[in-house]
């Protein structure tokens, strides 16, 4: 019988950029096949830039109230709640208030991959240490 891969999140690094900390907490290498799952921290005056994937995302917002920024629209939303985000929609978000920000990503596939609204591949947010961008 297989073993079940456990993560105690833990022992798991924390990836820490000038806009965002970020735990792989499954993803590639883990084992999941199809499954991605990132734990981000944001504090005041981070963000994470317009951007889009070719999955969906489905993000779970823990802990404070985020500015999201969808297409050309920008909606606050508290926690918790649970956003779904289609495939290919342009979005981005940043603190909704001086409350560090604290979410789960998931995605249907084990490696999703970052693109920036004009189709070029954007770093993944553990790489991405660009602080010269303006928030969504």
């Amino acid at each position: 019988m297989a073993r079940t891969p456990i993560f105690p999140h833990d022992k798991l690094p924390v990836h820490e950029v000038p806009r965002i900390k970020t735990r792989i907490v499954v993803g590639e290498g883990s084992g999941a096949e199809s499954t991605a799952v990132w734990e981000q921290w944001i504090t005041a005056g981070g963000y994470i830039p317009l951007h889009y994937h070719e999955e969906e995302e489905v993000i779970v917002l823990l802990a404070g109230p985020i500015s999201l920024t969808l297409g050309e629209e920008t909606v606050s939303v508290p926690a918790p709640s649970t956003i779904v985000i289609p495939a290919r929609e342009i979005h981005g978000l940043c603190p909704g208030g001086p409350e560090e920000v604290h979410l789960l990503g998931f995605f249907p596939v084990a490696s999703p991959k970052i693109y920036a609204p004009d189709g070029t591949l954007r770093p993944l947010p553990w790489e991405d240490r660009a602080e010269s961008e303006a928030p969504p």
